[in-house]
């Protein structure tokens, strides 16, 4: 994998794109492996406690086995527990470059880290702007797939899922992306409208692998997914800038719940599944969020990658009957 910029979460991927490198969204790789368990398994040999998110042990895993020439390492905005891997990292050797969004959303704050990224990568404006410009296209097939989820009723919430989470690298090649994400669309739009109770699915993407087909077994059609969408940056902006201050993700459960809200009626969303990854500091968000959304939520903690068990099938199937019935 030459040239080959790993990163712990969605950043600016224009600046990698510009500065000629292939961008490689770690969590991806570690979720979409045949055998996500041995990145965990070579975490925790390596000395990583049981008693950490797995993701942040799948992404060591990853970078330990695969070819990397650097990892941006996101270390405000995201997860508590990347700024001790970007020190294991650093111990273990290999390049890190730390990148920060500005918890109060400061344009300057981010502008000026956009700035230090483009130097590390040796990034000049002009050949930024001409990715930014290329980009636009997919990034508005990625809102079509979108639309055709909730609007349409085309597209599955397990595709929606799939192709915005990973505009977060769009598997290293935006053109070809954009080709794939085109064929996809003409594809979908001959097909008969998908039925199911609306459904909306919020949290960081799941690492359980079977949620989205299991709820649509029970009668339900996962049409938002918040935080894979947002990785799609479905916003108008000016300029670079202005679309990573609109992106939601980084800046706290109060720029979420705007987001939330509008969407739920939008897409006249009648229930909301909350995922939670176990140990992560964003379970204590569950609380502000039950209390502020306006429709009934179902929170569902996950662990390790894996389907399903039978209590969570259960609860996820008795959430679609009340659902249902009211």
């Amino acid at each position: 994998m030459s040239r080959t910029i790993g990163f712990t979460t969605t950043i600016p991927v224009e600046v990698i794109f510009a500065g000629g490198y292939i961008p490689c969204d770690l969590n991806n790789i570690f979720i979409t492996d045949p055998d996500p368990m041995r990145y965990i398994e070579r975490a925790e040999r390596d000395g990583f406690p049981k008693s950490m998110c797995n993701w942040i042990k799948g992404i060591y895993g990853v970078v330990m086995e695969k070819a990397v020439d650097a990892v941006i390492t996101v270390m405000e905005g995201d997860c508590s527990n990347t700024q001790a891997l970007a020190e294991i990292f650093r111990y273990k050797g290999i390049r890190t470059i730390p990148f920060s969004y500005p918890y109060d959303r400061d344009k300057s704050v981010l502008a000026r880290e956009i700035e230090k990224l483009m130097i590390e990568l040796g990034v000049e404006g002009e050949a930024l702007a001409g990715v930014e410009k290329e980009i636009e296209g997919v990034r508005s097939d990625l809102a079509l797939i979108d639309r055709m989820t909730w609007k349409e009723r085309r597209v599955t919430g397990a595709e929606n899922h799939l192709w915005l989470v990973r505009a977060s690298d769009m598997l290293g090649d935006h053109r070809k992306y954009q080709r794939m994400a085109e064929e996809f669309l003409k594809e979908a739009e001959d097909r008969q409208e998908i039925e199911g109770i609306n459904i909306g699915y919020i949290g960081v993407p799941p690492i359980l692998l079977d949620i989205y087909d299991f709820i649509g077994s029970v009668g339900g059609h996962v049409l938002y997914n918040e935080t894979q969408r947002q990785f799609s940056l479905p916003f108008a902006g000016n300029d670079i800038v202005e679309r990573y201050l609109s992106y939601t993700y980084p800046y706290g459960v109060f720029a979420r719940l705007t987001d939330i809200g509008e969407e739920i009626v939008r897409r006249d969303i009648k229930g909301i599944v909350h995922y939670v990854q176990a140990f992560c500091f964003r379970a204590i968000e569950d609380v502000i969020l039950s209390e502020t959304i306006g429709v009934p939520i179902l929170t569902i903690e996950g662990d390790l990658p894996r389907a399903l068990d039978t209590r969570t099938k259960l609860r996820i199937e008795a959430f679609i009957e009340m659902l249902q019935q009211k």
